[in-house]
């Protein structure tokens, strides 16, 4: 059942010993804990951010070969690799190069180096050298890199 390498000796039978107390201190802390009749959880919960806080939350991913389609509303930076076919409410996105939006997107930022298609309303948008954008975009900030193909209807807000 164990793996001994040639030359350890049977000392090595104290370390299963010392894991199996180990445990006991283990289970004997949650006795403790229950007996105080204070939720185990509630100690973990107290250092997460609260719902609905400003802390930053981690980015989002859809990644390449993933298609979705539907509305999504989220709180903080999606990155597209794959398609979407929808809605999109986030504070920050950024469209792939192998990324494909067809649908109407609200943001704060919006970063384009893949396929845009539909409308969009933004406080800053970059479009990539790579990118490939047919939408009417509401925009306050723009920046274009060379290369980049644009058809539609951008106005500066």
């Amino acid at each position: 059942m164990f793996n001994r390498k040639p030359n350890q000796s049977n000392t090595d039978n104290n370390d299963i010993s010392d894991s199996n107390e180990s445990s006991d201190d283990f289970a004997s802390q949650n006795q403790v804990a229950q007996e105080s009749q204070e939720p185990v959880s509630a100690k973990i919960e107290d250092n997460q951010p609260p719902r609905g806080s400003n802390e930053p939350t981690k980015p989002s991913l859809i990644s390449e070969g993933f298609e979705f389609t539907g509305d999504i509303t989220f709180q903080g930076t999606l990155n597209v690799d794959g398609s979407v076919n929808g809605s999109i409410t986030v504070q920050n996105l950024s469209i792939g190069a192998s990324g494909k939006i067809n649908g109407s997107v609200r943001a704060t930022t919006i970063q384009v180096r893949g396929s845009f298609t539909g409308d969009a309303t933004c406080q800053d948008l970059t479009l990539g050298s790579q990118a490939s954008v047919n939408a009417k975009i509401n925009y306050s900030s723009l920046t274009i890199q060379r290369g980049a193909l644009i058809q539609g209807e951008l106005t500066k807000s």
